[in-house]
């Protein structure tokens, strides 16, 4: 039993080594995807910013005067090189990884991975090379979402600061608006929806403080799903992480096939070596 306890630990030992390996190639894809990504996203920021300007809000923006659209462009074009920036600079080694204290850092693929077994859930220090590239791809991938989401509003605040979106509208309403299943876009990265618009009156008694009205909001909205379907060069990065996706799950199945093994016979030898024999 020692000897297969031994051939199992030089397995995972082996599984190991194959996952580190896997990491490396998995920074230097996402080094790849973020690269293309930064650039797509450069690139609709101004689109998206100059469809609104153009197509939905002339009006206003013939408003402005010649300083103060300048001002806004060259405003969108430091803020698109900002993204670049952000998105490339998400990219950390893997190796500093650590699981925080709080539940929702744990993948919900690598929990529902765990508790299929009796592994105990790693701590900070004892991150297998499994646990640390699931949580590190995780992690990257929220990180991602983030950094669109913060230069979408990021672009709508300087709309709005050049009075192409109404002021009065909040962020608040411009979030809530970007999450609703039913909102309509007619082109990629803009956001375009109905929303309720409510303004205190001077003269309004307290049980009446408001006026209510539907506003047209066409507003900059970035996300993942449709840089990659409206951009090949990106779409082929994600198609390599996905097959990389794949490959990690698979080894992950091996990996937790091969603690539980190592579990049974640790156990099985645990027994015998307290087992005392009932001469009775």
């Amino acid at each position: 039993m020692a000897g297969s306890i031994e051939q199992i630990t030089q397995q995972l030992a082996a599984l190991d080594q194959k996952i580190e390996a896997m990491g490396d190639t998995f920074t230097e894809t996402y080094r790849g995807y973020l690269k293309q990504l930064g650039q797509t996203v450069k690139q609709q920021i101004i689109l998206s910013c100059y469809r609104i300007c153009t197509e939905n809000y002339p009006t206003r923006f013939l408003s402005l005067s010649l300083n103060q659209r300048q001002q806004l462009q060259e405003n969108l074009q430091a803020l698109a090189r900002q993204t670049i920036t952000d998105l490339n600079d998400l990219l950390i080694p893997i190796a500093q990884i650590t699981l925080e204290p709080e539940s929702e850092d744990l993948p919900d693929e690598l929990e529902a991975l765990l508790s299929e077994t009796d592994y105990d859930l790693p701590s900070e220090s004892s991150l297998t090379p499994l646990e640390a590239l699931t949580i590190w791809q995780e992690q990257l991938e929220r990180s991602i979402n983030k950094t669109l989401k913060t230069a979408s509003s990021a672009a709508n605040r300087l709309l709005q600061d050049a009075e192409i979106l109404p002021k009065r509208l909040p962020q608040a309403v411009l979030d809530a608006a970007a999450k609703a299943e039913g909102s309509d876009s007619n082109a990629a990265n803009l956001l375009n929806v109905l929303v309720n618009a409510s303004e205190k009156t001077e003269e309004a008694e307290t049980s009446q403080p408001v006026i209510t009205a539907l506003m047209h909001v066409v507003a900059v909205n970035l996300r993942v799903s449709e840089l990659e379907f409206n951009d090949p060069a990106v779409s082929s990065w994600r198609n390599k992480l996905r097959d990389l996706k794949q490959q990690l799950q698979g080894m992950a199945r091996d990996y937790q096939k091969k603690r539980r093994e190592q579990s049974i016979a640790q156990a099985q030898l645990a027994w015998k070596s307290t087992w005392v024999k009932d001469e009775g």
